[in-house]
Formats: structure tokens, C-alpha cells, sequence
């Protein structure tokens, strides 16, 4: 990292970053470059590991990219502000983000499904309990991406 002054290292304050952030953004491999979404998620910390979860249609383009190649990247970003100067050179950008790569697995059986949307919905409503209709979750894909390097920065301004 080439700014050092701004790079989070405690992994306590890197997973606040993750728990601040609403979109995840999942890059992976397409043959002509990187094809990359954005996505609502869900995380948990598990054995000193972040596991970050998605969940989407159980057809497409995205998961026909997982099921080819499971290596995938990720970014997600929050705390933006623009704080403006007096000269085009004291304008500057507060922000906090994190980015890293993993393994990412497509869930089987019901019960590790509805964990990970489980997930995904303790992120953004604070409830992990909820029941999904059958129906549904039949025809949802579940992912786990296993984090397997990742790096946080902020920058801070007053």
C-alpha cells in the first residue's frame, strides 16, 4: 500500500469498515477481463476469518463465472465525504474502504442456505432469525467467499 499513513492494520477496526459499508462489489474472471456487480452481503467473523455472503438467482452469468473459476475479488467503501479547499490542491476526499480476495463457494442444503441469507440480513437489519418460504429458497443461490488476503484504508479529515 503505497500510503501507509492511511492503512488500517487491527483487525477489529477493518471489520467496523466492512459493518459501516452497504454494497459489496464481487469481481470475477470472464475471459474478456473482469466482470463485476454489486451486492448486498452479509459477514461474519469464523475462526479469526472474515466470510463474506451473497446471495442471487440460481441462473446467470454470475454464478456460471463462480461455478468456472471460484477466485474472486472484492471492494466495498463508505464514510464519503468531499471537503473542498481554497485551491484545487486542498481539496480532498474522506473515505474508508476495504478490498481483498477469496475463494468463493456456492452453499448446498437448506440449512446452510438459510444461514447465509441469515447473514445478509443480520447486516442490514440486525435480526439473523428469519425463516425464508421454501419456495424461495429454492430458487436462490447462496455464496460464501473465504477471505484469503484483504487490506483496509481511511482517510480521515476533520
Amino acid at each position: 500500500m503505497r500510503r501507509k499513513d492511511r492503512e488500517v492494520t487491527d483487525f477489529a477496526a477493518m471489520v467496523e469498515i466492512v459493518k459501516a459499508c452497504g454494497v459489496c462489489r464481487l469481481g470475477m474472471q470472464d475471459g474478456e477481463g473482469v466482470y463485476m456487480v454489486p451486492l448486498n452481503f452479509g459477514y461474519a467473523v469464523e475462526q479469526g476469518q472474515l466470510v463474506l455472503y451473497f446471495h442471487g438467482a440460481d441462473a446467470g452469468k454470475k454464478l456460471a463465472l463462480l461455478r468456472q473459476n471460484p477466485a474472486a475479488s472484492f471492494e466495498m467503501d463508505t464514510g464519503h465525504k468531499l471537503v473542498p479547499g481554497e485551491k484545487a490542491d486542498d481539496y480532498t476526499y474522506a473515505y474508508r474502504s476495504v478490498l481483498g480476495r477469496g475463494s468463493v463457494e456456492l452453499l448446498e442444503g437448506r440449512d446452510a442456505r438459510l444461514g447465509g441469507l441469515n447473514r445478509i440480513m443480520e447486516h442490514y437489519s440486525g435480526r439473523g432469525d428469519w425463516t425464508v418460504e421454501d419456495a424461495m429458497l429454492d430458487r436462490t443461490a447462496v455464496y460464501r467467499l473465504r477471505v484469503s488476503s484483504w487490506t483496509a484504508k481511511e482517510h480521515k479529515v476533520p
